[in-house]
């Protein structure tokens, strides 16, 4: 009875908790949590944005997916990123985008001093249960952050540009190589689009196609604190 009670009593201790709500959770998210996350998404057939870069989001940047990413990218969750990334590749193989080939998966870099701050780079981890769900190759290299830049939330769309001229570069992958074929980018949220231009503007210019833009969520234009 003792050693019954005993168990029961480590286990319970042991049992990790819910980044979200702090009960204890068998997974990731607790049961109510993760039905709280299924009701942000919003998986549906990619759209073009105005320069014609598809963009691909699993859910809108709002309550309990909001809380998620920020428990991922702050709270150093990183082991969050697998569900969310499986649930991203599983919109994208619901809603793929047609290309000739299949795309290589390359995610926005943080700036080096930004990622020894942090330890990681969330869209990498994303990046990388997104590929291992898809089959998808991973490029971790392809770009890199050449400058630091402030926090995109609080800018309008001139001054978000501005914060990230010449911000990024190819990386070592493909500077020794270029691809044949088509690169997909991916980011933990999809807000204005100007990040992602940005970068695909600087594969372009290498004569790199970029097939469109994978997030794990999109951000409304009334959305605060989003970078």
């Amino acid at each position: 009875m003792w050693a019954q009670s005993l168990r029961a009593v480590t286990t319970l201790f042991l049992q990790q908790t819910c980044p979200l709500c702090d009960r204890p959770a068998p997974e990731d998210f607790c049961r109510d949590c993760w039905r709280q996350l299924q009701g942000c998404a919003c998986c549906e057939p990619a759209t073009p944005a105005t320069d014609a870069l598809p963009v691909l989001a699993w859910g809108i940047y709002q309550r309990h997916l909001k809380q998620a990413i920020a428990a991922l990218k702050y709270d150093r969750h990183r082991h969050l990123a697998r569900p969310l990334g499986k649930v991203l590749g599983q919109c994208w193989q619901t809603f793929p985008l047609v290309t000739r080939k299949p795309p290589l998966v390359v995610p926005i870099p943080l700036h080096a001093q930004k990622l020894r701050e942090r330890g990681f780079n969330q869209a990498a981890l994303l990046a990388d249960a997104f590929c291992q769900y898809t089959g998808l190759r991973l490029v971790r290299q392809g770009l890199v952050r050449r400058r630091a830049t402030t926090p995109q939330f609080g800018l309008n769309i001139e001054n978000r540009q501005k914060n990230l001229a010449d911000a990024f570069a190819i990386g070592t992958a493909f500077q020794r190589a270029r691809p044949q074929v088509p690169v997909l980018l991916l980011d933990d949220i999809y807000t204005t689009g100007t990040t992602v231009r940005m970068a695909a503007a600087v594969l372009r210019r290498q004569g790199i196609s970029v097939c469109g833009v994978v997030a794990i969520a999109k951000a409304t234009l009334n959305a605060p604190n989003v970078s």
